[in-house]
């Protein structure tokens, strides 16, 4: 705010300095961003005919994601006390409850990840409800079609952020909403990483991973996607939602708007003809299915 700091204030009321800042943060976000294009996964998937063809013209740019398989993955897992075991992912994830998260500590001394479970919150059922929610009953008007709430998460996240973002993900999934995870290569690797080596190296912030830790009866509403515009390195995006809770919240009145609508008929038939991406652990996105 250099122009208050020198004209005060109640100077930024004046056009001409209202016009001054405009442009720079225009051109501010065109040098921070360059080429970038944003993309809101559940909006783009539910917006009605009309007016969201634009939105249904961006998930041509989209592939699926197919995870490698969790059982070629090996991480060591400390207990309590300290003393760590060399297992597969998906031995992990067998032992991965609700409300519990991997936490990453150093790497062991083969390099290989290394984490603890830990807790989200006490308890999954003692979640504080997420701000800005409304109690059943009411009805709202949502400013995006399918009543979805985004997470973003990268490769240098720390802990306790990413804690955050997994508690109020489970609020949300509990408020009955549908939780849009992005996860991005971090831009101090972007030079040398992309997402596959991302997820190799990061087990925590694969979506199956995520998902264990979301309240019981979290389903994938749509599986992992791949942007390849948003950021260097592309990015990852998945939808989660618990149908129960969206039954249970709206009761038999429902909510106004498209929150209840389903997804649109074009955006669906977009999706289902998409290639497929392969992950590899290779600084490579893999093989695409034609």
């Amino acid at each position: 705010m250099f122009l208050a700091s020198v004209l005060g204030p109640r100077a930024l009321c004046h056009p001409v300095a209202h016009q001054i800042l405009t442009t720079h943060n225009q051109c501010t976000k065109s040098i921070l961003l360059p080429g970038r294009r944003y993309l809101h996964l559940v909006h783009c998937i539910y917006a009605p005919s009309g007016s969201g063809q634009v939105a249904h013209g961006k998930l041509e740019s989209l592939a699926w994601y197919k995870l490698r398989d969790a059982s070629e993955d090996k991480l060591q897992l400390v207990d309590n006390n300290g003393s760590g075991q060399i297992l597969s992912l998906i031995e992990v994830q067998k032992r991965l409850q609700p409300g519990q998260f991997l936490e990453r500590l150093d790497r062991g001394p083969n390099g290989e990840p290394t984490y603890r479970m830990s807790r989200i919150t006490p308890t999954v059922e003692g979640t504080r409800k997420a701000k800005g929610k409304v109690s059943s009953g009411r009805s709202i008007k949502f400013t995006r079609a399918g009543r979805g709430k985004e997470m973003h998460l990268n490769s240098t996240l720390h802990v306790e952020g990413y804690r955050h973002i997994l508690k109020t993900s489970m609020e949300h999934i509990n408020d009955g909403c549908r939780v849009e995870m992005h996860v991005n290569v971090a831009k101090v690797e972007r030079k040398h990483k992309d997402l596959n080596v991302v997820m190799a190296e990061n087990p925590h912030l694969r979506p199956d991973v995520i998902l264990r830790s979301m309240p019981r009866g979290t389903k994938m509403a749509y599986e992992p996607l791949f942007h390849p515009a948003a950021y260097v390195g592309g990015e990852l995006i998945w939808v989660m939602n618990d149908n129960r809770k969206w039954s249970q919240e709206r009761g038999s009145t429902g909510w106004k708007g498209s929150s209840r609508a389903p997804p649109n008929q074009s955006a669906e038939a977009i999706l289902k003809r998409l290639p497929v991406i392969h992950s590899t652990s290779e600084h490579s996105m893999g093989v695409q299915d034609t």
